[in-house]
């Protein structure tokens, strides 16, 4: 099964998981949104803040590279990696 993209590609059921994964986890800590963006922004995300809070929201579908990153930066921060 695949998702479709804003731009008409399609998106396999396994990214769409990761990124649902990443809304609930972001969900179950007490992460600001504000915090996850200026770290995700950091390691090279693309997306504004606004973007981020409607995808975490399940309210925007975004690039899976930027998913990947998204994932990194929870990672990261859960992991005590941020400054």
């Amino acid at each position: 099964m695949f998702r479709y993209e804003s731009d008409g590609s399609e998106q396999p059921d396994w990214l769409a998981e990761q990124g649902k994964g990443a809304a609930q986890r972001f969900r179950e800590t007490d992460l600001s949104l504000n915090k996850l963006w200026a770290y995700y922004y950091g390691i090279g995300g693309d997306i504004d803040e606004m973007s981020l809070d409607a995808y975490l929201h399940d309210a925007l579908d975004i690039p899976p590279a930027q998913v990947g990153l998204i994932a990194t930066a929870m990672t990261e921060m859960a992991d005590g990696d941020s400054p």
